[in-house]
């Protein structure tokens, strides 16, 4: 079975649905975003992924059980949150 393929926008990424707090981009964890194109979903409905299996950032895709997400623009907060974290590794 091919996986349906869809953009997800204002996204972030979560432990899993019922997290709160962010995390790094890794395989385990769920994207939590507006969905664009997707066959089953309306757009710019707000979902919670199925845990992600494997993620490409040079292509700017995430695969999880049933979907594989094009990447859009992640949210200010992720964003904001990401530029800390990279900032105190440092």
């Amino acid at each position: 079975m091919e996986k349906a393929l869809a953009t997800i926008e204002n996204w972030a990424v979560l432990h899993n649905a019922s997290s709160q707090s962010f995390e790094e981009l890794n395989t385990g964890a769920c994207l939590v975003g507006y969905v664009l194109g997707h066959a089953s979903l309306p757009n710019t409905t707000i979902i919670y992924t199925s845990p992600i299996v494997s993620f490409d950032l040079s292509q700017g895709v995430v695969e999880t059980r049933n979907t594989i997400y094009r990447l859009g623009e992640a949210s200010e907060e992720y964003k904001a949150w990401e530029r800390k974290r990279r900032a105190s590794a440092a």
